[in-house]
C-alpha cells in the first residue's frame, strides 16, 4: 500500500512541477496582495514545498488506512489488531483469525475450536466497512462488517 501511495504522490508532484514551469524554486509570500472572496483561505505562513505537504498527507493515510479496531460483523463483534504493517490478528465470539494485509485486502486463516480454514476481507477505501467470506469445508460463508469506532 505504501508503494501505491508513494507512486500517487510522485505523480502529483510531477504534475505540479510541470504546471509551474519546471525547475522553479519554491516561493514564499512576503506581502499579501490577494483578492479575498468568501471561500478564500488566508494564512500568514510561507508556502512550503509540495513534497512536504504531500508527505503529511501520506503519513495521515498510513495512520488511518488500516483495519485495527472493533467491528460489527455477520460473525459477531470482531476486534482486529495490526501487529505490524501487514500482519493482523483478531478475535470474535467463535474464534480467532490471523492474516496478512495487502492494500485493502486481508487474507486470513481462522480457527474456531477444531474447525479451521481460510477467508478474505475486502475493505472499502476508507477502511470503515468490508465484504468477505470464510471457507468452511469448501463452502464460502458471507462475512461482512462495519467499523464500530472511528480511528
Amino acid at each position: 500500500m505504501r508503494i501505491w501511495i508513494k507512486v500517487l504522490i510522485e505523480i502529483a508532484l510531477l504534475a505540479t512541477i510541470v504546471s509551474c514551469g519546471g525547475d522553479t524554486e519554491p516561493e514564499t509570500v512576503d506581502s499579501l496582495s490577494i483578492e479575498v472572496t468568501a471561500d478564500t483561505l488566508i494564512t500568514e505562513e510561507p508556502i512550503t514545498e509540495v513534497s512536504e505537504q504531500l508527505q503529511v498527507t501520506e503519513d495521515a493515510l498510513i495512520d488511518t488506512a488500516n483495519p485495527e479496531g472493533l467491528w460489527d460483523t455477520t460473525m459477531g463483534q470482531l476486534e482486529l489488531v495490526v501487529v505490524d504493517s501487514d500482519n493482523v490478528t483478531g478475535n470474535y465470539p467463535l474464534g480467532s483469525i490471523e492474516g496478512t494485509l495487502a492494500g485493502n485486502v486481508l487474507e486470513f486463516t481462522y480457527s474456531e475450536g477444531a474447525l479451521s480454514g481460510e477467508g478474505v476481507f475486502r475493505y472499502e477505501d476508507d477502511f470503515n466497512s468490508f465484504t468477505g467470506f470464510q471457507d468452511i469445508s469448501g463452502t464460502e460463508f458471507v462475512w461482512d462488517g462495519r467499523r464500530l469506532q472511528e480511528q
